[in-house]
């Protein structure tokens, strides 16, 4: 859980880091780049939703 709490942290930083380098140099290929990182990020989020409802579901069984 932790490593993708971090992957989400990292993928926030990224998204603004590469929003910024657009700003500043108009550039269109970091815009591509935080295409690629919002994906990323949905995919982590659903993988760290999916195991927070697994362990919901699971929790009483044990």
């Amino acid at each position: 859980m932790l490593i993708l709490r971090l992957l989400g942290i990292l993928c926030l930083i990224g998204a603004a880091a590469s929003v910024a380098a657009f700003l500043i140099t108009g550039n269109r290929r970091y815009l591509t780049w935080v295409g690629w990182i919002v994906r990323f990020a949905v995919a982590v989020v659903l993988v760290f939703v999916s195991l927070l409802l697994l362990e919901r579901v699971l929790a009483p069984v044990v």
